[in-house]
């Protein structure tokens, strides 16, 4: 309830100020709300327990948890793939994923503040707001399985568009899968930051 009308308010700055500022000062906004949001109504404690949240160190073998964060990221980019060239088959324009508009990121060596944000920022403060705050949360109450279903459906819901609803929530799914299976938050930020990183680098080689 807090989040979608921010999130359209934040987004509403891309016709006051450039595209690329807009697109910092969102992601940084955004992050900030969402963390903010689940130190107040799920930690309340200072210093935060991070643990409470996920940032342990994942219950996987350095071996394994690599290999399940690399198949996670796999798996995402290969259905995101695989949904555009369905849609594109059969002519739904409207569920296409929309591509990133020209001047996203900052010209220069500024585009790294870009990628901070959109690529480091972003993936820490979305996995502790998705992933470390409503999965786990719900996973106390429902288990698992149903809370995996519903944080990613949240997770894509709040992305804002009707095209990326399926490839955000199979996103979801395997981040959430992720976090049950390690244990921990950091793969599944290291796979949204790497698919976050892919688009980022799309967007700056014009792909």
């Amino acid at each position: 309830m807090v989040l979608v009308p921010s999130a359209v308010l934040i987004a509403s700055l891309a016709l006051l100020i450039p595209l690329a500022v807009a697109a910092v000062v969102s992601a940084t906004v955004l992050g900030i709300l969402q963390v903010v949001l689940v130190w107040l109504l799920g930690i309340r404690a200072w210093p935060p327990p991070l643990a409470l949240i996920g940032f342990t160190s994942p219950r996987t073998s350095r071996l394994i948890t690599p290999m399940l964060a690399v198949a996670a990221l796999i798996c995402s980019l290969g259905f995101a793939q695989l949904y555009t060239m369905a849609a594109m088959a059969v002519g739904w324009d409207f569920l296409m994923p929309p591509e990133l508009p020209d001047g996203l990121l900052l010209p220069g060596g500024w585009v790294i503040v870009s990628a901070v944000a959109l690529a480091a920022w972003t993936p820490v403060a979305e996995e502790v707001f998705f992933r470390g705050f409503i999965l786990r949360g719900l996973a106390n109450r429902w288990g698992f399985a149903p809370a995996i279903v519903v944080s990613a459906a949240v997770f894509s819901a709040l992305h804002l568009s009707p095209a990326l609803l399926l490839p955000v929530f199979v996103t979801g799914l395997l981040l959430g899968f992720l976090y049950r299976r390690t244990g921990s938050l950091w793969p599944c930020i290291a796979v949204h930051a790497a698919q976050n990183l892919v688009a980022v680098l799309g967007a700056s080689l014009g792909l």
